[in-house]
């Protein structure tokens, strides 16, 4: 029986997979964006700019917090480096990229808190890093006043006034729809994510765990009033890093008893990794997870796409729902 589990388990998490990939090949092209002479620093700041139709000649955001642009920007933008290494790094990035490529115009984001994980990282610090690029003009896309605002002002930046306004009342009725079917009692389900990698290349994969506090947690476990139970698993020994923790064997799963297994970034990864820990160990079939078919791949939030949110946290709260 507890075999039978495990094919099913890994049976529902490969159609997902497949239903996911169908969705997004079965979606209506885009047009491509218009590109301008310009560097964009900031997540937030080009995300609208994409919505917009804008894409600049280069740019500095976090990709690797930022899953479904990661392989499409590098193709028509070029990507800089995070903020953190255009900073502090090697702050001579964007400078250089500007003279070689005789761009005079800057845009950066500007935040009350850019990064959750590395808090001294600010896109505005870019400005004195740029001081020797020959008549360099410096813009600010202010987010401090809320999305909203900041949806409008990047417009204004881009001479998209009138698609600034529409965006913003798209992303603002979308947003009552989440507040509006937020749970009054919270779901009280105890939740695992697990973060997976495959390398092409070798044919390697990799699981990190999602530590508490990051990013799924304030933007989606907490309004949902569920708790993850994943720092039962972490030792004194392992290392957070960007909010996670590298962890092969899932070792103490069986201990932490989660309601709700997610699997965010590569799902193969996930589900090789899960299918390995329940062949060592087939007690696992046994935790409520697994028990009940609640093993989930759901995209990963890490506040970079923020007119994706509300469409995010809607899946989120389905998977969540007793």
């Amino acid at each position: 029986m507890k075999k039978i589990r495990i094919l099913m388990i890994t049976a529902c998490l490969s159609c997902m997979a497949l239903l996911m990939a169908f969705s997004v090949a079965s979606a209506t092209p885009l047009r491509a964006p218009e590109r301008i002479k310009a560097v964009m620093v900031g997540d937030r700041l080009v995300d609208v700019s994409l919505k917009l139709g804008i894409i600049p000649e280069g740019m500095s955001v976090r990709l690797s917090m930022w899953p479904d642009k990661a392989q499409g920007l590098p193709l028509s933008s070029q990507v800089l480096g995070c903020p953190n290494y255009v900073t502090k790094k090697n702050p001579d990035t964007i400078s250089s990229f500007m003279k070689e490529r005789g761009i005079t115009r800057l845009i950066l984001e500007k935040s009350n808190k850019f990064c959750l994980y590395m808090k001294d990282v600010n896109p505005v610090n870019v400005a004195d890093l740029v001081k020797d690029v020959p008549g360099v003009v410096i813009e600010y896309a202010d987010f401090t006043h809320g999305v909203g605002a900041g949806i409008e002002e990047v417009a204004r930046l881009l001479g998209k006034e009138e698609q600034g306004r529409e965006v913003r009342a798209d992303y603002e009725t979308a947003m009552k729809k989440v507040e509006a079917q937020l749970p009054k009692a919270g779901y009280g389900r105890r939740v695992v994510i697990l973060n997976g990698n495959y390398s092409v290349a070798t044919g390697k994969t990799f699981i990190r765990i999602e530590a508490p506090g990051g990013y799924t947690d304030q933007y989606i476990l907490t309004p949902l009033g569920c708790t993850n139970v994943a720092g039962e698993m972490l030792t004194d020994s392992m290392k957070v890093s960007k909010g996670h923790v590298s962890a092969s064997r899932l070792a103490g799963l069986a201990k932490v008893n989660p309601d709700i297994i997610v699997a965010t970034g590569n799902g193969f990864a996930v589900q090789k990794a899960l299918h390995d820990a329940m062949i060592r160990n087939p007690a696992l079939a046994d935790i409520p997870a697994f028990r009940n078919g609640d093993v989930y791949s759901l995209p990963f939030y890490g506040d970079s796409s923020i007119l994706e949110y509300p469409g995010i946290f809607r899946q989120w709260s389905i998977a969540l729902q007793k």
